[in-house]
């Protein structure tokens, strides 16, 4: 259920508050650039973008200065004018987005458990949920400020999910600033980051999307949710591609797509989650790189600069320093978790009761 007191005019407050620290805050957000895969940089640069309470879920106490912090990752400052992002990578990097929401019937339930796992995720929205016009869309306007409220990024995935490349230039402008007015209207604030729907684009739209300072941000690790009916089917999937993206284009991480609107996505998350912790069980033994679900975009962002819109962002290869850090943390609460779960292996994957 949605927590009490964040009504629409609240997160508004908090969000134009936000509005006001970005100008002091975009000069430390430090995207990738054009630096070369595998190249060390002469000293440890500062993080691209700031890693706040990472693993620790927002108690009420702790609310309202957590979503002051993490909040500021759905600000235009932060992800706007990048390459295509594909989420290619051949670190063991993982990071979750969902399409379509929000839903007041799952997203809420999606949310907590995110919590739960301390994880941080993208949510592309599709803004004509939002218009408010019934009490379905203002619920779901709620949803979407809880969204936000928790941390999380939001990006834009049109108004009414239609397919942008069988649309006219006009039609493409419409749904994409329509959803712009939407998202300012229940947000305070409309994001630089686009999903096209279906992941369906072309240098046409490419083109029109950057010319509004967007960034596309696509997906490699598909699980298929749309297809079927059932967790255990979704994870399935998207253990077969995260195999076969491995085995085959080397790619042994990346930009997870799943769906916030059905019920068996938001179990699959976890499924999916449980099957990377054991995994990183395992490969903690053998003293390889562990699956890092990683709390934002940055990892995987790349600053277009005058490159042509169409141009991707280079596979995802965070400094040295940064990936050790990570890695020796991780590694550090791998072996408490596996510990445990030799303890208790009944816990391991199974799926809370709603």
């Amino acid at each position: 259920m949605l927590r009490s007191g964040w009504t629409r005019g609240k997160s508004q407050l908090l969000l134009c508050m936000l509005a006001l620290l970005v100008g002091a805050t975009a000069g430390h957000l430090q995207a990738k650039g054009s630096q070369e895969p595998g190249r060390e940089a002469a000293e440890p640069p500062q993080a691209p973008l700031p890693i706040v309470a990472y693993g620790s879920p927002a108690g009420p106490d702790a609310r309202l200065p957590l979503a002051l912090k993490q909040a500021l990752r759905s600000t235009p400052a932060a992800y706007g004018g990048g390459r295509i992002i594909e989420g290619s990578t051949p670190h063991r990097l993982i990071y979750f987005t969902f399409d379509d929401g929000p839903s007041r019937r799952t997203t809420p339930i999606l949310l907590d458990r995110l919590d739960a796992a301390g994880v941080k995720a993208t949510f592309f929205l599709t803004a004509g949920r939002l218009r408010g016009e019934n009490n379905l869309e203002r619920d779901q306007i709620e949803v979407a400020q809880e969204i936000v409220a928790r941390g999380h990024t939001i990006g834009n995935h049109t108004v009414d999910h239609l397919q942008l490349p069988m649309l006219t230039d006009a039609q493409v402008i419409a749904q994409i600033e329509g959803a712009e007015r939407l998202f300012e209207m229940a947000l305070g604030f409309h994001p630089l980051l686009v999903r096209p729907p279906g992941g369906a684009h072309t240098p046409r739209i490419d083109e029109l999307l950057a010319q509004r300072g967007y960034t596309i941000v696509l997906w490699n690790l598909g699980a298929g949710d749309f297809q079927v009916k059932t967790p255990e089917e979704v994870l399935d999937q998207f253990v077969r591609v995260l195999d076969w993206r491995e085995r085959e284009q080397g790619d042994r991480g990346g930009v997870v797509l799943l769906h916030d609107t059905h019920a068996w996505s938001v179990d699959a998350f976890q499924l999916i989650w449980a099957e990377l912790q054991s995994r990183n069980c395992n490969l903690l033994e053998h003293g390889e790189e562990l699956y890092d679900v990683v709390p934002d975009l940055s990892f995987f962002y790349e600053s277009r600069g005058n490159a042509p819109a169409t141009v991707r962002a280079a596979p995802a290869h965070p400094p040295p320093w940064l990936l050790a850090q990570r890695q020796e943390k991780l590694r550090g609460e791998t072996r408490q978790r596996c510990a445990r779960s030799r303890e208790e292996p009944q816990q391991l994957g199974a799926l809370p009761k709603r």
